[in-house]
């Protein structure tokens, strides 16, 4: 088995372990940034941790009515620019903790009179020391390249804050995530079956909008580095505006297709793929969606909206993985790509 199947199974227990210990934390900064009035929050990260931030940005502009900026990190590190983020909360999201740009960000943030937060799964790094507090991913040393276990548990922790920023109370509860993961985990039979159709892939697209948004673009990184195909990302109502244009008969996409206000246009998507002859595979717990598409990963249907981005990723993770197995290649080490990468 690679570290990257191995981590993928131990996200449960490392969900569990997030809560535990980051619970009480946040209930005190939650307090201590209502007081401070926050009129904006601002996200930095890189790879997949942008992609976590991507999810941030829509749960707490949702839950809490407070405008999120994904960060342009080359801003302050290249161009130089002092932005007034006096009122501002700025979060900067690193697996590591040593992107130098990511904390170059922060420092100049922090000059700037915004309060800053740090994410990361390592508590002696870099990152700690630059921040007013810092958020831990408790997963365990991640050996795997391709990060798994602490993408979710950025994500968990984006819950967490929102959950205490909310205007009224959240309209989920993250404490059952946990569970939910481990039910996606049980998938993993049949899309090492399904896996056998895709050896041959070269090219496709990943769909998905609002709360899943962030899903399509973690899948298609993950798809890119470990098994070395060209993945497109889109929303389903970007794909609409253009790029439909290059689906031909038995092009792949994958859709994530979770519950709520999004699924009547990923639907309608599907529709229009299926007059085009494209290969479609659904992720998702809507029948009518999974019979409109070539193959399907079928979901529990208890996952709701709010909480799917996290378990509806794990189905992703592993085809990612086996996926790449099944070409002969290895998960673990991508080429051309290590752990940490610097830049600017």
């Amino acid at each position: 088995m690679s570290l990257m199947l191995a981590e993928i199974a131990e996200q449960p227990a490392a969900l569990e372990r997030t809560i535990a210990e980051e619970r009480a934390k946040i209930a005190k900064l939650g307090n201590l940034l209502k007081a401070r009035d926050i009129h904006l929050i601002v996200l930095v990260a890189r790879g997949s941790s942008d992609n976590a931030a991507l999810f941030g940005r829509y749960l707490l502009e949702i839950t809490t009515g407070i405008p999120v900026s994904l960060s342009a990190p080359s801003v302050h590190t290249i161009y130089g620019a002092r932005l007034k983020l006096d009122h501002a909360l700025v979060v900067g999201v690193s697996q590591s903790g040593e992107g130098e740009d990511i904390n170059r960000v922060l420092e100049s943030a922090r000059r700037s009179g915004a309060y800053t937060i740090g994410i990361t799964n390592e508590p002696g790094s870099s990152m700690t020391d630059l921040v007013h507090e810092t958020l831990q991913t408790h997963g365990g040393r991640e050996r795997s390249v391709a990060a798994t276990k602490t993408f979710t548990g950025q994500m968990l922790l984006f819950y967490m804050l929102a959950a205490e920023l909310a205007q009224s109370p959240a309209p989920f509860s993250y404490e059952a995530i946990p569970q939910l993961v481990a039910g996606a985990l049980e998938q993993k039979p049949a899309i090492l079956e399904l896996v056998q159709r895709y050896v041959f892939m070269e090219n496709c697209v990943v769909v998905g909008r609002g709360l899943a948004y962030a899903n399509a673009y973690e899948l298609a990184l993950k798809l890119m580095e470990t098994c070395y195909v060209v993945a497109e990302r889109f929303s389903s109502a970007d794909f609409l505006h253009g790029p439909v244009a290059m689906v031909e008969r038995h092009f792949p996409v994958i859709l994530f297709a979770p519950p709520g206000v999004m699924l009547p246009g990923v639907k309608s998507l599907i529709e229009r793929l299926r007059e085009l002859h494209a290969d479609t595979l659904a992720i998702t717990s809507d029948i009518d969606a999974a019979s409109m598409c070539t193959r399907s990963i079928v979901m529990s249907r208890e996952i709701d909206e709010f909480l799917a981005p996290i378990p509806y990723i794990v189905p992703g993770q592993l085809f990612a993985a086996l996926l790449a197995e099944a070409k002969g290649l290895d998960p673990d080490a991508p080429r051309s790509l290590s752990k940490v990468t610097r830049t600017l």
